[in-house]
């Protein structure tokens, strides 16, 4: 039997073929629900339906890693359950960042975005992006070109600049 996505050309800007796309588009949809309904008994409703789409970013560009096309659903379940965890390890890399600045500042209100807002673009940026997207430093090194050392440097000099500052609103 012909098999037209063996058959299908490899786009030359996206490295891909056609067909593939339109597949995986299709089988995603068909367990999209299901998806959703792990991730909101994982996580909860209010953050699920956005891990689901993280899972399809990650399943389109992983696809060719699948080595048995019937195990689709039981591999998206996989990816799902890893985003779930890296959700719940951010949010607790977070809340642990954010609830001992507010047990050292005792009654006082702490407005920790005000503080990171006022920050450089460039420090903020690796700030929100490993502590609040939970991106390692090489993968942030990666994406804004700079080095592993340059990037560590800078969430360091940040973190020194952002107790400072809160020190200095302390009553």
């Amino acid at each position: 039997m012909r098999n037209p996505e063996a058959e299908a050309v490899t786009s030359p800007r996206t490295g891909r073929r056609p067909l593939a796309d339109q597949a995986l588009e299709h089988r995603f949809a068909a367990v999209r629900e299901r998806l959703v309904v792990l991730c909101a008994s994982l996580v909860g409703p209010a953050d699920a339906e956005d891990i689901v789409q993280d899972v399809y970013l990650v399943a389109r560009a992983r696809i060719d890693q699948l080595r048995d096309p019937s195990a689709f659903e039981g591999w998206l379940r996989r990816i799902a359950v890893n985003r779930c965890y890296g959700h719940h390890r951010r949010r607790a890399r977070l809340t642990g960042l954010v609830g001992d600045l507010r047990a050292r500042s005792g009654e006082r209100d702490l407005d920790l975005r005000e503080l990171v807002e006022r920050l450089p673009p460039r420090e903020r940026t690796i700030l929100v992006l490993h502590y609040g997207h939970g991106y390692r430093l090489d993968e942030i090194a990666d994406l804004l070109s700079l080095s592993h050392t340059n990037v560590r440097s800078i969430v360091a000099r940040t973190r020194r600049r952002l107790a400072a500052a809160w020190r200095e609103d302390a009553p």
